[in-house]
């Protein structure tokens, strides 16, 4: 359901008739006093407003809207004039804006169209929540439905402490392998992670096995057909190709396995380099794997949670929200440390252009493509994060403006020589990129000056040409904050 809110009767009847068209619920309204008497009692979906109307403005209707429900999603029409008033309303809470008149009606589908992808990943997210809390209550009761032994439950009780402290993957297998050899006095176990991308399953992880064993020990199923490869991993037990590996690599034709399951899909295997001739040990261990199988859902979960928030859906880049939060940690951080913090701004040249030739799925590949080059050719303690659009920033600490600039060019050295689908039909004859580069201490005191440094840097390249990198200028009378240190060669960026 859609509600738009103007005072001119023209801007709703185009909009009522193209959303209509598009599949939506669509009511109108000539003013923000008259949507708010309905809005309490038939909350819609998304809100369309204009931000200046008689009576209550726009953003008056936002905040109230705001106050009853922080789900109605809100999306500012407005004017070239009132841009200002727009960003405000977007510091305010409104998902997006709109620039009357409009260019073209299909813009306005498709901001809508993702306003509701939004919508739906929040409906997920609620989802994975209830999941975990379903999950927790079941961890709550395994205590009663296991034996009643008391050495067994003390055993159990520990283990289940020891991962409660941990969210961490590799850390829910770590525990359960270290707690597993002390019932068998040091056994040696290895856990085989299930990899559905390669067809594989990897050894990650081992207790109490020679680490040259270990390196590069798997099992590869990309030979097999998708039948057989299927039936091999529900049944990974008895798989002949893990028989021979554990023979060839390890020198052990006796052990036992088991299988780690996540939503009816095998995880992993964790597999003891020996038979298990105890009964009341084989029966404490069931136990065991029963209750690592949901801490590692668990832990699961609120990664992919954590990455829902974090993240870019499309691209998987940060998105602006983690960005804007760390790149106030960096700063604070560089102030400490007395090391630079660069950042690299950049969108791609003519993008408006390439999505309306080639359509806009092939617009988001070529995004997903371009952010796979920047997460390749960057430091694990760099931040590349998409801030909207086609607009990314890269922040990379310990970096001063010099090797900022190097990496940047190497980049868009990169993005001009790749062969990306349809790159012949840009201006230029391929895919390419413009960046601006600014740094703290030199060109900014905050992290607002730093990203608005780079930005107009960047805005010069756009003015005067296009892919170039442009460094950011020192205002006049300018003063940093202090003298950054020289940065250690491992930390560089190279030519």
């Amino acid at each position: 359901m859609v509600y738009i809110v103007d005072d001119e009767a023209s801007i709703r009847s185009i909009l009522m008739e193209a959303l209509g068209d598009a599949g939506y619920q669509v009511r109108d309204f000539p003013s923000a006093d008259d949507a708010f008497k309905v809005i309490p009692e038939e909350p819609p979906h998304i809100i369309l407003s204009d931000i200046r109307m008689p009576g209550m403005s726009g953003i008056d209707l936002l905040g109230k809207v705001r106050e009853i429900s922080e789900d109605i999603q809100f999306i500012i029409m407005t004017s070239h004039a009132s841009l200002d008033t727009a960003l405000q309303a977007i510091k305010l809470g409104a998902y997006d804006y709109l620039h009357k008149p409009f260019e073209d009606l299909g813009d306005v589908i498709v901001t809508v169209d993702r306003t509701v992808e939004m919508l739906f990943l929040q409906y997920q997210n609620e989802q994975l929540l209830e999941e975990l809390e379903n999950k927790n209550k079941a961890l709550t009761s395994l205590n009663s439905r296991i034996s009643k032994e008391k050495e067994e439950i003390q055993k159990i009780n520990h283990l289940m402490s020891e991962l409660s402290k941990t969210a961490e993957v590799t850390q829910v297998v770590d525990i359960f392998l270290k707690q597993s050899a002390e019932i068998l006095e040091d056994a040696s176990i290895l856990f085989l992670k299930h990899l559905p991308s390669y067809r594989s399953l990897s050894v990650s992880q081992a207790h109490n096995v020679d680490p040259q064993k270990v390196r590069g020990a798997g099992i590869s199923f990309k030979e097999l057909s998708q039948q057989d490869y299927i039936q091999r991993i529900s049944s990974i037990a008895d798989a002949p190709e893990l028989a021979e590996m554990l023979v060839q690599v390890f020198q052990k034709s006796e052990y036992v396995v088991f299988p780690l399951s996540i939503e009816n899909q095998l995880a992993g295997a964790f597999v003891f380099l020996e038979e298990i001739h105890d009964m009341q040990s084989l029966r404490l261990l069931e136990s065991f794997v029963q209750v690592v199988q949901a801490f590692y859902f668990n832990a699961v979960m609120q990664r992919r949670i954590h990455d829902m928030a974090i993240k870019d859906p499309l691209t998987t880049l940060y998105n602006r929200r983690f960005f804007n939060e760390r790149i106030e940690e960096e700063i604070n951080r560089s102030r400490r440390t007395r090391f630079p913090l660069s950042c690299i701004y950049l969108d791609i040249d003519h993008f408006k252009k390439y999505n309306d030739q080639n359509g806009h799925q092939s617009g988001d590949v070529l995004l997903k493509q371009i952010s796979a080059l920047m997460k390749k050719s960057s430091r694990k303690t760099d931040i590349v994060a998409r801030l909207g659009g086609e607009e990314f920033c890269i922040l990379l600490p310990h970096t001063d403006a010099e090797g900022a600039a190097i990496k940047a060019e190497k980049l868009r050295r990169l993005v001009e020589g790749t062969n990306f689908a349809n790159r012949e039909k840009q201006p230029m004859g391929f895919v390419s990129i413009s960046v601006g580069v600014s740094e703290y201490p030199s060109h900014a005191h905050d992290a607002d000056a730093l990203v608005k440094a780079a930005d107009d840097a960047l805005y010069n390249v756009k003015e005067s040409s296009r892919n170039r990198v442009a460094l950011a200028s020192v205002g006049e009378g300018f003063k940093r904050d202090f003298e950054p240190l020289p940065v250690p060669k491992k930390e560089a960026y190279k030519k």
